[in-house]
């Protein structure tokens, strides 16, 4: 290469070298893990390319930053250069070996890197079989991982050979950096911010730990703020805590249903639909007036008249990965981030993975993409079986599962159980996408559409609400038609709800308003187990599902769920629900709301529940809630979310 075309191929100043070197290599670590299968064979990625296009961008911005920064300190103070570069060449170093260690953790444990994990991991421990076996196992993407780590650092080390001879001007390479960074960070923004979180790159992650504030209790002291948690979850004082270590930690509840115990003898199969978006005012056995010929619903509105139903049900969180979390494990979500994409270690109790220990076949599946919020990482913990990959969704993600070829699927798996496990008891989640905003109508749908297609987001919820109604219909029939029908529990409810047309009140926009979190839910099943169809209009939640299977099968371990069995109705006026999500905390109790900003507690307001996204204020000494009931929900939910950062959910 001639001395005229090397400033053109290869970059002058030592920082734009050494960040040319990391950004390949980066990029050619991020293609190796999503572009790989786990070890059952299954993809790690559902969509590589739309993974890409987060991680891309934000990986960038990770390299730019510090870059910018050391040229600016190669200007500023030149005469320091030669240690500058020394330094920056070891941050480079730092930052290839700490994406490796992060996608690592990813592969083989599901988690994000963490602060903690350098306490927890870095010892001579750490290298036995457990750990050891894995990695071996997956010898190919192993050792195209150490392959370019080990080429990226001998291409440091030769470009780091003169430390102060480089010709580049750090001026320019301070701006271009940092203009650079902007423009690399714009793109992301446009994206759901829980799948922003899951494309962070791990110096993000690592800083985000060290600059966070871990929560104090107000007045210093824990045992107040524990008190306030464990009388909000049991204001009735019924619950045996374990553990002021793991305060939400108790023993099994007494048996108060009559359901209790019923299902050790003869494991039903159990089956939820969890329906995207699902609108609690508009299904016909919810909160709103559409009945009869109005509703959108009619064959679950037939499967209702059969079951328990819970009008004033609510998801615990939205968006999606809110209520995924809270419907498997049976607590309440973060204060301020996600769970299932930015705690992954925290240990928790599932009912799948309570149900597998009971001898149950797990199956989960998703008309939407699970790995997007890693709901994915969580699942494969949990379950025996997921299904969630099209083919042409391969290498880049094109389009959802449409809600007719899910319930092919789940149609499907139940028939090959039926084959291969028939005396084996299943419990399958389907987890739909076809009422997804922007509400459109999918191709092969069971409803003719509008032509043109409606610009009313109402008229066009209805029309895919109708049509996923149809294609769960076929499901039930199935499940009908076999000798296991007495002895099958269906569960259908929303994984939060959305809004359509309602306006906005400005007061709480954004919140969990009954148009996010709304959804209600039905429980049919046999009588033994839920008793005679009947409408219980208490409030109930996600968290009160895992407290309910738990039941039917006695189980008496001490767990942390934070919910109740829904068919317990011995104290009903002490029933809760709580709802939570980036900008608000709700509680509600005795038909009452109370809505709290998550960022100012002083923010606040109460009204009658389910009365719509405009609601009538009314004082808080008119309602069940005390005058330092904001203040408190805020006080604790926060309290939670620290139980969480630091693990201090459940022993582990």
């Amino acid at each position: 290469m001639t001395d005229a075309l090397r400033p053109r191929l290869w970059p002058a100043d030592l920082p734009a070298r050494a960040l040319a070197i990391c950004s390949v290599a980066q990029l050619a670590l991020l293609l190796i893990h999503n572009l790989g299968s786990d070890a059952a064979g299954h993809p790690l990625q559902v969509s590589p390319v739309n993974a890409l296009m987060l991680q891309a961008p934000m990986y960038a911005v990770g390299l730019l930053v510090p870059a910018s920064l050391w040229s600016a300190a190669c200007w500023l103070f030149p005469r320091l250069r030669r240690g500058w570069n020394a330094i920056g060449t070891l941050v480079a170093f730092l930052l290839m070996f700490v994406a490796v260690l992060d996608l690592g953790m990813q592969r083989f444990r599901g988690e994000r890197i963490a602060l903690n994990h350098f306490a927890t991991y870095g010892t001579g421990g750490v290298m036995n079989s457990d750990w050891v076996r894995p990695v071996l196992n997956a010898a190919a993407p192993t050792t195209m991982t150490f392959a370019v780590l080990l080429v990226a650092c001998a291409m440091l080390v030769l470009s780091h050979r003169s430390l102060a001879s480089d010709t580049g001007n750090p001026r320019r390479a301070t701006a271009t950096f940092a203009l650079l960074a902007l423009a690399c960070w714009i793109p992301p923004r446009f994206a759901y911010y829980h799948q922003r979180d899951m494309a962070r790159p791990p110096q993000a992650v690592l800083l985000g730990d060290v600059i966070r504030r871990p929560w104090r209790p107000p007045s210093g002291d824990e045992s107040d703020v524990r008190t306030a948690l464990r009388t909000l979850l049991d204001p009735d004082a019924t619950t045996q805590w374990l553990s002021d270590s793991f305060p939400v930690f108790h023993a099994a509840p007494l048996a108060t249903s009559p359901g209790f115990g019923v299902a050790q003898q003869d494991p039903p199969d159990i089956v939820i639909f969890s329906i995207e978006s699902l609108r609690g005012r508009d299904v016909g056995w919810g909160f709103g007036d559409r009945r009869g010929a109005d509703s959108p619903t009619p064959h679950l509105d037939s499967l209702a008249a059969q079951s328990v139903t819970f009008p004033r049900y609510i998801s615990n969180g939205e968006p999606s990965p809110r209520g995924f979390i809270t419907l498997h494990a049976g607590v309440w979500e973060h204060g301020n981030l996600f769970i299932v994409a930015n705690r992954q270690a925290v240990a928790l109790d599932a009912i799948p993975q309570g149900l597998r220990q009971a001898g149950y076949h797990t199956v989960a599946l998703w008309g939407g993409n699970p790995s997007f919020d890693n709901q994915l990482t969580w699942a494969r913990r949990w379950y025996d079986d997921v299904f969630f990959e099209r083919r042409d969704n391969r290498v880049f993600y094109f389009r959802t599962t449409p809600d007719h070829e899910l319930m092919d699927r789940a149609i499907a798996r139940i028939d090959a159980h039926d084959r291969d496990r028939g005396r084996q008891p299943l419990f399958i989640y389907v987890a739909s996408n076809g009422t997804h905003t922007p509400f459109d109508l999918e191709e092969g749908a069971a409803v003719p559409a509008d032509v043109p297609p409606s610009t009313d987001p109402q008229r066009r919820y209805d029309l895919t609400l109708r049509n996923a109604d149809a294609q769960i219909a076929r499901v039930i029939a199935r499940l009908r038609a076999r000798a296991r029908w007495r002895n099958t529990v269906v569960i259908v409810t929303g994984d939060h709800s959305d809004r359509t047309a309602e306006t906005a009140d400005q007061r709480w926009r954004g919140m969990p308003t009954d148009a996010l979190v709304a959804s209600s839910a039905l429980v049919f099943g046999p009588e033994a187990l839920v008793g005679r169809p009947r409408v219980l209009s208490f409030p109930a939640s996600h968290v009160d599902l895992t407290s309910t299977i738990r039941a039917w099968f006695g189980d008496t371990t001490a767990t942390p769920t934070m919910g109740r069995d829904l068919f317990d109705t011995s104290r009903v006026a002490s029933r809760h629900a709580i709802a939570i999500n980036s900008r608000g905390y709700r509680l509600d109790r005795g038909g009452y709301t109370l809505m709290v900003d998550s960022k100012d507690p002083r923010v606040f307001g109460a009204w009658r529940s389910f009365t719509g996204e405009s609601p009538q204020l009314v004082p808080l000494n008119t309602t069940p809630f005390a005058a330092n009931a904001p203040g408190q929900l805020h006080t604790v939910i926060q309290y939670w979310s620290a139980l969480v950062d630091g693990n201090r959910v459940r022993p582990h």
